[in-house]
């Protein structure tokens, strides 16, 4: 079963411990920089953006390597995490330009892409989030957990509504 990262944006408080124990796990030093996953802020701590892979049916960073065979693909073998071959790429860019979320980074030392592989379905991002932002599960665990909360999202928003036009 393939495995994917969803991240609940509206749980994240930006304590970025997930950034902390990705670099640790992949890079064994505690570097944000070095992570692949990200929280982006946008003006003051309050406007803080999860990223991460999002493991795309057809990944887009897949298409647009230029190598044959290509240097990032998906692992089936390994819970569908997405993977670069170190030694194919060559280090052109075209996977970061072409993702539409925004999920493949670059590496400050290497000069190579940074993409996550969901830890090979045992993502040390997952336990250490204090909110329980952070989800691993396949496609159709996560599109349940998005409708979940949806519903829970609206319903509170018709409660709301019906309180002020009790008040």
């Amino acid at each position: 079963m393939s495995a994917m990262l969803l991240l609940i944006s509206d749980l994240c408080v930006g304590c970025r411990i997930c950034e902390l124990a990705c670099s640790l796990k992949h890079e064994k030093v505690f570097n944000p920089n070095k992570s692949r996953i990200w929280i982006e802020y946008e003006g003051t701590p309050e406007l803080w953006n999860p990223n991460v892979c999002r493991s795309c049916g057809k990944p887009p960073c897949a298409e647009a390597c230029p190598t044959d065979p290509k240097a990032i693909f998906r692992d089936e073998k390994r819970r569908g995490g997405m993977k670069i071959k170190e030694d194919i790429c060559i280090q052109c860019g075209k996977c970061i330009e072409a993702c539409p979320f925004a999920g493949v980074s670059w590496h400050p030392d290497t000069k190579l892409p940074l993409v996550c592989n969901v830890c090979e379905g045992e993502p040390a991002c997952v336990p250490v989030c204090p909110t329980e932002a952070l989800l691993l599960g396949g496609k159709q665990m996560l599109a349940e957990e998005i409708r979940t909360d949806y519903s829970n999202a609206q319903i509170k928003k018709t409660k709301e509504g019906i309180m002020k036009k009790k008040g």
